[in-house]
């Protein structure tokens, strides 16, 4: 009986130190699951930090006038994207929207980073309260003067209700009780089974009997234990799985929300994410872009593709540059674009994100500031020359006149002397127009019918015209807004438009005038009137180059026509386009703003 006791004491304390050792290994497991779910959600949250941050710089770029001077765009932006602040920062540490060149402490290493275009996040606890807070960088360019500058966007870490709250370190302490407690436990049953080792008696077996009961009762509630903390275990993960569709949601909202087209790629260039910007910037038209390639998707000599394999190639990120993009139909857009490598929580490179923008606005804008000033430079060196050349011309005609009258109006001579006369007259229009396209003129603006003045040109125009004579189609609807404008200047330039069309006809064709009103909530009102021929047509190559002054494609063209056009519409504070096709035709598009 003695011996079967010890065998069943033995029994229990080795089923006890066993219990023991699951405890522990269990404990330990959960206190693993428990860690790597916080780091999940740390690495998604820091992701998402990132990406958003990108995106604001994107945003400030798109609106950087407005994003230095507007007090409420900042603080729109931290609404919009749940940030806790947004700064804005120049390549020396300077607070950009600050006018007193308030200096922020940056470490110099920080920016070089940031410019190379390297994934930098920051942590660190706020003086008051003591909250952890997270902060992303982010590279930024003013794109009128190309200043470099950085970004720096702040958030609260996310809490299991998508609140930001302070990140809270796994409970160690708390662990080190629960073990503790186990000791405890461990140490009364072998109390319990020391207690019980004298010979045994009458009635031991009972007694036995009571040990093992105790025994099963301990584990029963060991037991309810690890229930316990398997439903705790099961919490979390429900927690983490709650928190990681708040941070994917959040994402897709901020996607959703901002400006700037975002496109994702793998490491195998094909496209993971993109967004409504990105459809609307780039005119895929919502196609199904998920899983093709970039080649696929916008072609090889694609000026994103190039990028993007530059990208991984070097798994480095690319700072912000300017491309030109051929869309889908046709149509040449310019985007600010910049590269940025995605990286996994082992710091690997699992693939690639595109943010770009449209500045082809901007783009039409530096080109006229260009022009403005070539046309400066033009109008002193014409102002310069123009005299010296009236008063030579003014001598040989006089002389051409003079040699006229003294020979016979029969005389054969007197045709080498009218084509004096007419090439001085010729030399003297070009220099008026020359005088005109380089000094400022005054405008005086009033309201002007322009569907009346285009009628009446087009009847002066055609009744000029030799056979055989374009046919004319006129789209303008009567009740089509007035015009602001200068009467005299405006009808020179569509004069010129005019007889530019014609000149491309020379046997004959259509020219087609149309007009619209283009009317939009928060934009100037303004009057598009289109004039299309089916001429020669210009060559791609030259289209950049026909609003420059002496540019022409006309065998005896002076290429000032064109040049003054360009210079009285942009005068009037409208812009004008144009599109053309070698052998088919071209389109001039003029904007001009509508009367009140």
């Amino acid at each position: 009986m003695a011996d079967k006791m010890i065998n069943i004491k033995g029994l229990i304390w080795l089923l006890t130190f066993l219990l023991f050792v699951f405890i522990a290994i269990f404990s330990f497991h959960t206190l693993s699951l428990i860690s790597s779910v916080q780091k999940d959600l740390n690495d998604e949250f820091e992701k998402r930090l990132h990406v958003t941050s990108l995106l604001i710089a994107k945003e400030i770029e798109a609106n950087f006038d407005k994003a230095m001077n507007d007090p409420d765009f900042i603080p729109l932006l931290i609404r919009k994207n749940g940030a806790q602040q947004i700064i804005a920062l120049n390549d020396e540490g300077i607070d950009m929207r600050n006018k007193s060149g308030l200096r922020v402490g940056i470490d110099k290493s920080i920016i070089e980073k940031v410019e190379r275009g390297d994934k930098v996040i920051l942590s660190s606890y706020e003086a008051k309260g003591n909250r952890l807070i997270k902060s992303a960088y982010a590279s930024i360019t003013n794109p009128a003067t190309q200043e470099k500058g950085i970004v720096i966007v702040k958030m609260y870490p996310l809490s299991d209700k998508g609140e930001q709250k302070e990140e809270e370190p796994f409970d160690f302490f708390k662990i080190l009780i629960g073990f503790v407690v186990l000791a405890l436990i461990f140490y009364i049953i072998r109390s319990f089974i020391i207690a019980g080792r004298p010979a045994p008696k009458e009635g031991d077996e009972a007694k036995i009997k009571g040990d093992t009961g105790f025994l099963i009762h301990t584990f029963h509630s060991l037991m309810q234990q690890l229930k316990i903390k398997e439903k705790e275990l099961q919490r979390l993960r429900t927690e983490a799985e709650e928190r990681a569709d708040v941070v994917e949601d959040y994402n897709e909202y901020v996607l959703k929300s901002v400006s700037s087209g975002v496109i994702a790629f793998n490491k195998e260039n094909k496209i993971t994410t993109f967004n409504q910007a990105a459809e609307k910037i780039l005119s895929f038209g919502g196609e199904d872009l998920l899983g093709k390639s970039c080649s696929e998707a916008f072609g090889d000599e694609s000026g994103l593709c190039q990028l993007l394999d530059s990208t991984l190639q070097r798994s480095e990120g690319s700072p912000r540059k300017e491309l030109e993009i051929v869309k889908k139909n046709s149509e040449r857009i310019w985007v600010g674009i910049s590269a940025s490598i995605l990286k996994n929580r082992k710091d690997e490179a699992i693939g690639a994100i595109l943010i770009f923008s449209d500045i082809t606005e901007i783009k039409k804008l530096q080109d006229e500031i260009r022009q403005k000033d070539r046309l400066t430079v033009l109008g002193e060196l014409a102002g310069g020359i123009a005299h010296e050349f009236r008063n030579m011309m003014g001598t040989i005609l006089g002389f051409a006149k003079l040699l006229s009258k003294k020979i016979g109006k029969n005389d054969p001579k007197q045709g080498m002397i009218e084509a004096i006369i007419n090439e001085l007259n010729t030399m003297e229009m070009i220099i008026n127009e020359l005088l005109s396209l380089g000094k400022a003129q005054p405008i005086s603006l009033k309201p002007v019918d322009i569907n009346k003045l285009i009628r009446n040109l087009l009847i002066k125009s055609m009744g000029e015209v030799k056979e055989p004579k374009p046919k004319i189609d006129v789209n303008i609807p009567s009740d089509i807004p007035e015009i602001m404008a200068d009467e005299l200047l405006i009808r020179q330039a569509f004069t010129n438009l005019i007889q530019n069309s014609v000149d491309a006809m020379s046997e004959g064709g259509e020219l087609k005038v149309e007009g619209k009103y283009l009317a939009a909530d928060g934009i100037d009102k303004m009057v598009e009137i289109v004039i299309m021929d089916t001429g020669t047509g210009i060559p791609k190559d030259k289209l950049d180059k026909i609003f420059l002054p002496f540019f022409t494609t006309k065998p005896k063209g002076t290429g000032l026509g064109l040049a003054l056009v360009h210079k009285i519409i942009l005068s009037h504070n409208g812009r004008i386009e144009v599109e053309s096709e070698e052998g088919k035709g071209t389109a001039f598009k003029i904007f001009l703003p509508a009367a009140d």
